[in-house]
């Protein structure tokens, strides 16, 4: 989903200098301005500052360690590695610096190397909750929730007061399914300071009925977030009251088009008078205690008079298969690596007679096709405004085609086909490993086998895509299919 842009990944705990107990360095010293730069999050001027400090000082661990955790922080995980591996040959003893180590190693998805590393800080320092965080957020990276959620308890025996053990145990329990613990730990996030501050109308709502009074939920996270958990907001209606709901500009048109509220409020304006509020995410809290509880019909709907503006732009009367590709969720998004791909494998793949393929892609990704140019796939992104002209488009297409991003549970809530490519442990709502989801009953999933395997995803789909075409339409092409054939040998993606 990614949610997108959802909550950021939680970063691992990292250990500042002198955590281990034999680098502590003096208050006046290059570590003591290291440090105050570090805590102040200004990473580029600390790596700066470190590059410079350790070519005077070129045997002090601490300050290679430094070097490390800011250039982690800016994204060059294999360059913090080998500060750390330079570190480590001065104090190979240091659970602090092994534990960074494995940090970075699994930024860079070396994960076998990367919790190796973790399993060497913790023989060195079994009971330190730090370490020991470390690397239950390394075994999640990994895909092994159920070691991964034995430490995070563990750590949170140790450190009962830090919410973020208990947010990214929450993660872990979502993955393996275990709802009710899930949801609860959830909460947490209104306590890690991922969410702004801000003054909020009334109380708390605890999900009791609130006849007569005026109960507000609240925008948070990506455009992800806010579609799926609008399933609940008719039954959240159904227990009041006056509904107001709180959404980012570009969803306001699609909720106006529902009728689960009575006023739809744009993030941004000042927030209206209420008895209560609530917090979108914590819908599922009260509403999806279990599995069992969870219903994958559409939801959502756009008005016949919206859709039918887009009715031109499809009625070119020619043949083939309507197919909505997108090829990448938001880009500031900090996971968003791991799940989108660029546009090129797919007209690679998707490009095939029978096929008219149509780009939905928004944001910086557009310029993509524009470079290529639209021969081979027509580019709506001029007239999608907000996600109400996306929804209109997506009622004429016969597919949608995609990387995990919001569009994808725009077409679920829609109840329009949509095949999901997915990357190497995917967010915890494609769980478990199937190619189906709970959450939407049109929707497919295309999974990879290993780290990387694009190649793999593509090729499933793309065969799934050539099957839905009747053998009919495809023998009348036979000299177009021929050409696919020829020219599809894709370079690895």
């Amino acid at each position: 989903m990614a949610l997108a842009p959802s909550i950021k990944e939680q970063a691992a705990t990292v250990h500042p200098v002198g955590a281990a107990g034999s680098l502590a360095t003096p208050v006046y010293s290059p570590m003591s301005v290291l440090r105050g730069m570090l805590e102040k999050k200004d990473y580029v001027a600390a790596t700066a500052f470190a590059r410079k400090a350790v070519t005077q000082s070129p045997t002090d661990p601490a300050i290679w360690n430094a070097l490390g955790l800011a250039l982690r922080a800016i994204g060059e995980a294999q360059s913090a590695a080998q500060c750390y591996q330079n570190a480590l040959a001065i104090a190979p003893r240091s659970a602090a610096i092994w534990s960074n180590l494995g940090n970075a190693l699994v930024d860079s998805k070396k994960f076998a190397l990367g919790l190796a590393a973790h399993e060497r800080a913790r023989a060195l320092a079994p009971d330190d909750a730090k370490v020991m965080y470390n690397h239950g957020l390394a075994l999640a990276a990994n895909g092994s929730h159920v070691a991964s959620l034995e430490l995070l308890n563990r750590t949170h025996e140790m450190m009962p007061d830090d919410p973020n053990v208990v947010w990214d145990r929450a993660r872990a329990h979502l993955h393996l399914g275990n709802y009710a613990r899930g949801w609860q730990d959830y909460e947490a996030r209104l306590r890690t300071g991922h969410l702004p501050p801000r003054a909020l109308p009334g109380a708390p709502w605890d999900g009791q009925p609130y006849r007569g009074k005026r109960l507000l939920i609240l925008s948070e996270q990506g455009f992800g977030d806010a579609i799926w958990v609008a399933r609940w907001l008719p039954a959240v209606k159904a227990l009041g009251g006056t509904l107001i709901v709180e959404a980012r500009r570009e969803l306001v048109s699609l909720f106006e088009q529902q009728s689960f509220a009575d006023r739809i409020v744009a993030k941004g304006d000042s927030l209206p008078d209420a008895d209560f509020h609530l917090h979108q995410c914590s819908l599922p809290k009260l509403f999806a205690r279990s599995a069992s509880t969870i219903s994958s019909r559409p939801y959502l709907r756009i008005h016949e008079a919206h859709a039918r503006r887009f009715a031109e732009i499809f009625d070119d009367r020619r043949q083939g298969l309507r197919v909505g590709i997108v090829w990448s969720g938001s880009v500031t998004f900090k996971g968003n690596s791991d799940r989108a791909q660029p546009l090129q494998p797919f007209l690679d793949w998707f490009d095939m007679p029978g096929v008219r393929l149509f780009s939905l892609q928004k944001g910086p990704p557009e310029v993509e096709l524009r470079a290529i140019g639209s021969e081979r796939a027509v580019d709506l992104s001029l007239h999608l405004k907000d996600f109400a002209d996306t929804a209109a488009a997506l009622m004429h297409l016969d597919l949608v085609v995609m990387t995990d991003s919001a569009v994808a549970h725009l077409a679920g809530a829609l109840g329009r086909p949509v095949w999901v490519l997915l990357g190497k442990n995917a967010h915890w709502l494609w769980s478990p490993e199937t190619d189906r989801t709970l959450w939407y009953q049109t929707m497919r999933l295309f999974r990879p086998k290993a780290w990387g395997d694009w190649r793999t995803v593509f090729d499933h789909a793309a065969a799934a895509l050539l099957k839905l075409q009747p053998t009919n339409a495809i023998s009348s092409q036979t000299a177009e299919l021929e050409k696919y054939i020829e020219r599809h040998e894709p370079s690895e993606y």
